[in-house]
């Protein structure tokens, strides 16, 4: 049943793509979630005065995370007083709400927390208190973008961190609060080879929050690496490392677990923070967790699963399974009605692991379920084995026939279909080199011609050669635009609609009947040294705006998607910060592109807001003072205007965005319509009106590098 492939396959050919995470139910209510920090002012209500008051919204970080929730962070004179119920939840805290006395209370070690709303006193363990500036706890009301007034408790920040022994830095620049826990020191670096798993070790004066990303450098021309970035950690340099150009580098020796070195430096912004750089000359994931009885930071070098989409390719249903090892181990199975597919030594990053069930209703597909799967006990696993169970539940009793999986690179397909696709598959290597390949079952005399008016490749393969399904697939890339498989009788008919300066070449084996597509223009563009990183807004726990109908990640990694498409057509090397349904730190995004020296940065994002008769687009930039920003920003709104016949909103300078902030080269957010206005939403769901935004996009930027 597994065919390994070791190509990488074309995000262009994913033409319907079910983001398995909107099996939530939508109810209506519209809210901006994480958009405020996208906005400069918000207006709250104090439930006490009626008084309604422009404050300065706030991102909030809790342990390097940020963090999100319905009512944003505020400056009030100087005091940053934050939603508490977002605190509490982001550090697991329990609290109580006494509605009669409006009190708030808490526990955290051997201190017991009272707070009255609007009262600029607490108590502690019973002991009368002021809070910071006499501030007191208030009710603040805002009206969402449904029309709802909602309330929310706000409490002094300082107040909550001193009585939870947190630290907590001010980031002017970005209008940032991060909370940590106390500072700590990284003193110490360890590689152990009696584990099961490959594993790098680094021991810290007490417990620090960690955070990482993967930096995927070889689909670039580079190599993939791990970033972790230890909190208000400060570096002792450790033994066995040498300092290098600024950096302390711990070399492997023997590229033990496929890690060529690993780097250390101090980060001197506030907080201090240390970063680890593991260098991979393999790929792979990684699980960061804090071992108590050594002190140490552990970073497992293993296989993650980090979503799971379902598509339509070649006819049928693909159940895509995103993991991070080359190529990845599984082992499927059949149960009655359900296909199991267990992903060997790996670990399951959706939803933290916990068990989840998706309803899907799609053909014979009933639901997916996944976990990481408890080993102990288990007929088939060690306890000391790390699977991740995935769990396709079908409408009927299945057989091994029903299905077909393959890995390519590192993603596991899963293909339903009434007839199984055997024997063929399509595949991109690179922005301008893709290959078709027909398995056959001896050296075959196979017809080939070639329509230039109408750019359709037809191929004739006898069918007592191979066996193939009839089926049309749109594949809409920069080389192919259509592949159609159909019985011609005694031979089976291969068409593929070529796009404009793409060139073929057939070979043929005793296994095999095999296309190899060029485009010479992509090869020799002067276009091919410039990188343009792409970065999807929200994702994965934060699904950005919501409308009545999607969610805005959703449309964002979809109009990214096709805006990597269209610059790729004119050359660009192009790298997205996100390509699933996952989040990634604001700060993580400016840093993606800062370390793959990226020539741009482009945000992909919806704008919301509680009138739904706004309507239009926009793109913002940084820096006023930075002519390059804004020329980017004019040249892409131009385009856009054009190309949607939208509302212009013009440019806009938003100097506290993170991911512009942060950035290191020209950079801008394209707001590519209100997902709150319902005309607006219906276009932005549709491939035809995103695939115009993508062109016009692509074309702003092409016209600003000229």
């Amino acid at each position: 049943m597994n065919r390994r492939s070791l190509a990488q396959p074309s995000v262009a050919h994913k033409w319907l793509v079910l983001f398995l995470c909107l099996t939530l139910i939508f109810s209506g209510q519209v809210t901006f979630a994480n958009k405020y920090s996208e906005y400069e002012s918000v207006e709250l209500i104090e439930a006490s005065t009626g008084q309604t008051k422009s404050y300065a919204p706030v991102n909030i970080m809790v342990g390097g995370q940020d963090i999100f929730f319905d009512a944003p962070g505020i400056i009030d004179n100087g005091r940053t007083l934050v939603p508490v119920a977002a605190i509490f939840q982001e550090l697991g805290v329990p609290y109580e709400w006494n509605g009669t006395t409006r009190e708030i209370a808490f526990t955290h070690g051997s201190k017991r927390v009272v707070l009255k709303i609007d009262s600029p006193y607490a108590t502690v363990n019973g002991t009368k208190t002021t809070l910071p500036d006499s501030v007191p706890p208030r009710i603040m009301t805002y009206r969402n973008t449904a029309g709802e007034s909602v309330g929310r408790t706000y409490v002094p920040l300082r107040f909550i961190s001193e009585m939870l022994d947190l630290s907590i830095t001010w980031l002017g620049e970005t209008r940032t609060v991060a909370i940590n826990k106390k500072a700590q020191k990284l003193t110490g670096i360890r590689i152990p080879t009696d584990v099961n798993y490959g594993e790098v070790r680094f021991k810290v004066t007490g417990e620090v929050d960690v955070t990482s990303y993967v930096v995927d450098g070889a689909t670039v021309g580079g190599k993939d690496k791990i970033i972790l970035d230890f909190q208000n950690t400060s570096l002792t340099p450790p033994s066995g490392v040498k300092l290098v150009n600024g950096v302390w580098t711990y070399n492997t020796g023997d590229g033990i677990y496929g890690v060529r070195n690993i780097e250390i430096k101090q980060n001197n912004t506030s907080p201090v923070s240390t970063q680890v750089i593991i260098n991979q000359n393999d790929k792979r994931g990684s699980h960061v967790y804090y071992d108590k009885a050594t002190s140490e930071i552990v970073v497992q070098l293993i296989n993650t699963v980090n979503g799971i989409t379902l598509e339509k390719k070649y006819g049928t249903d693909a159940i895509v399974i995103d993991t991070r090892q080359l190529p990845p181990d599984y082992y499927p199975q059949i149960q009655g009605n359900q296909m199991i597919l267990d992903v060997i030594n790996s670990k399951l990053k959706i939803n933290g692991g916990v068990y989840q069930v998706l309803p899907v209703n799609k053909g014979k597909i009933e639901a997916i379920a996944y976990q990481q799967l408890n080993t102990k006990g288990s007929d088939i696993y060690s306890p000391e084995d790390e699977v991740t169970r995935i769990t396709i539940q079908f409408t009927e009793a299945i057989t091994y026939d029903d299905f077909f999986v393959e890995d390519i690179g590192s993603d596991i397909y899963v293909y339903v279909t009434e007839e199984p696709i055997y024997n063929f598959n399509y595949v991109m290597h690179s922005a301008e080199k893709s290959v078709l390949s027909v398995d056959v079952n001896a050296l075959t005399e196979s017809t080939i011609t070639y329509n230039e008016s109408t750019r359709m490749l037809s191929l004739q393969i006898p069918r007592d050669k191979t066996s193939l399904a009839s089926f049309t697939q749109q594949i809409n890339d920069h080389l192919v635009e259509q592949i159609t498989v159909s019985d011609g009788g005694s031979y089976y008919l291969v068409e593929a609609k070529l796009t404009a300066n793409t060139t073929y070449v057939k070979s043929s084996t005793t296994r095999a009947v095999t296309l190899t597509f060029s485009n010479r223009i992509i090869q020799d563009s002067v276009n091919q040294d410039k990188l343009i990183v792409i970065d999807a807004g929200h994702g994965g726990k934060d699904p950005g705006a919501l409308g009545t109908k999607t969610q805005e990640k959703v449309i964002a990694l979809r109009a990214s998607e096709l805006l990597k498409t269209e610059l790729q057509k004119l050359g660009y090397k192009v790298y997205m910060t996100r390509s699933t349904d996952e989040y990634v730190g604001l700060y993580d995004r400016a840093a993606m592109a800062n370390d793959l020296s990226a020539t741009l940065f482009v945000s992909i994002h919806m704008n919301a807001f509680t009138n739904p008769n706004t309507s239009g687009v926009e793109v913002l930039y940084a820096n006023e003072s930075l002519s390059s920003d804004k020329g980017l920003a004019q040249s892409i709104q131009k385009e856009l205007v054009g190309a949607l016949g939208a509302v212009d909103r013009g440019v806009k300078a938003m100097p506290r965005l993170v991911v512009l902030k942060e950035t290191q080269m020209t950079s801008v957010l394209c707001e590519l319509g209100f997902i709150t206005n319902p005309n607006e939403q219906e276009k932005l769901m549709t491939d035809a009106y995103l695939i115009k935004a993508a062109a016009a996009m692509a074309k702003g930027i092409s016209n600003f590098l000229k």
